[in-house]
């Protein structure tokens, strides 16, 4: 790409509803039916329970498709659960656990396979579905890889031409070719279960799920051997930077500005007002330059804001002091309250809205 990478870090985005899982009566029934009969089949070592080897081999498996997909992403999804501690995934246990509700904490595998028929059901497996990437059609998955999907966002909004003319390509084999900045990476379709895992794209087509496989592979290949995760996607889902992704997927140095000083009470006011002005002077020449830019959250103070969290920037108003951005959760929502300097615009339409470039109470 011919222009640098810029990344802000502001506390500059609000949280967003995420599409609801629900798990109707059928559903339950289809995800016991489904472990039921082909529990044998996957318990591969025939050891009586499911381990994470085999569940992630069943994730890579093309031949498992619709609703056994939707039960191996339910699977999948379980087995990161790090806050619990989950029971062996035997067949006896996972029929009890889809019984009833579920206790706090633990998996609603009716409700993640409800989630994933849906998201099976939904994709458009061609490429490009519209000619080219449309950012307001993306929603982040089930992992927690706002970091990769950011920056995604500031090209699809700046750029989409780049994407399907030089970042995403599909060869004659059925693989997809990614180009990250320096790197290329050749990945196959995604899975069905991988679908179901990865962004929803509203049938608008594959190109963000094939780049989420290529860049969960290049972010795990980034690591030492010993600290590497099974799959691309595990290492995609431990999260990461999003500055750091844009340099990289660009190929570009990117330039960083914190709002660290704003929650230094001792700052004198003329070297806030000053380091507000550098802000603004930064995102303005951003703008005018058509440089990529990302923001995101640590901590934060003001209600409604989501924390560790990564978002596009997608402009920037100086007249009005207003900065657009773009949730990676992508969703369309009414934010409670007028709008102003501690509220987002009332508005969000596709994970889009506006906030001041002030930064009190920021990181």
């Amino acid at each position: 790409m011919r222009h640098a990478a810029c990344l802000l870090l502001l506390n500059v985005t609000a949280i967003l509803a995420r599409d609801a899982e629900t798990a109707l009566p059928e559903a339950r029934e289809d995800f016991v039916r489904i472990i039921g009969a082909r529990f044998a089949a996957w318990d591969a070592d025939a050891s009586g329970e499911l381990s994470k080897a085999e569940i992630n081999a069943l994730v890579a498996d093309g031949a498992i498709k619709g609703d056994e997909a939707a039960t191996v992403a339910a699977l999948k999804r379980a087995s990161r659960m790090t806050k619990v501690t989950l029971p062996p995934f035997t067949l006896a246990n996972l029929r009890e656990q889809s019984e009833g509700k579920p206790e706090k904490g633990m998996p609603d595998f009716p409700a993640m396979f409800s989630g994933g028929v849906k998201r099976i059901a939904a994709a458009k497996r061609v490429l490009f579905a519209s000619g080219k990437p449309r950012l307001d059609t993306v929603r982040q998955g089930r992992m927690g890889n706002c970091f990769s999907l950011a920056p995604l966002g500031a090209i699809a909004n700046l750029r989409p031409e780049y994407i399907a003319d030089e970042m995403i390509r599909e060869l004659p084999d059925g693989r997809y070719e990614v180009r990250l900045g320096k790197t290329i990476v050749r990945v196959t379709a995604p899975t069905d279960a991988e679908l179901a895992l990865t962004a929803m794209n509203e049938s608008d087509g594959i190109w963000v799920n094939v780049y989420e496989k290529a860049a969960g592979e290049a972010h795990n290949a980034l690591k030492p051997q010993e600290k590497r995760e099974a799959t691309g996607l595990d290492a995609l889902n431990r999260g990461g930077s999003a500055g750091t992704q844009l340099a990289f997927i660009t190929g570009h140095e990117m330039v960083r500005f914190s709002c660290k000083f704003a929650k230094d009470d001792k700052l004198p006011k003329e070297k806030r007002a000053a380091t507000l002005n550098e802000m603004r002077a930064a995102l303005s020449a951003a703008v005018k330059e058509r440089r990529l830019m990302t923001c995101g959250t640590l901590k934060t103070t003001i209600p409604g804001i989501t924390p560790n969290h990564a978002y596009a920037v997608l402009g920037y108003d100086s007249a009005t002091d207003q900065i657009r951005l773009w949730n990676p959760h992508g969703d369309t929502t009414k934010v409670k309250g007028e709008p102003g300097l501690l509220n987002p615009n009332a508005a969000i339409e596709e994970g889009r809205f506006a906030r001041r470039s002030r930064c009190d109470g920021c990181l």
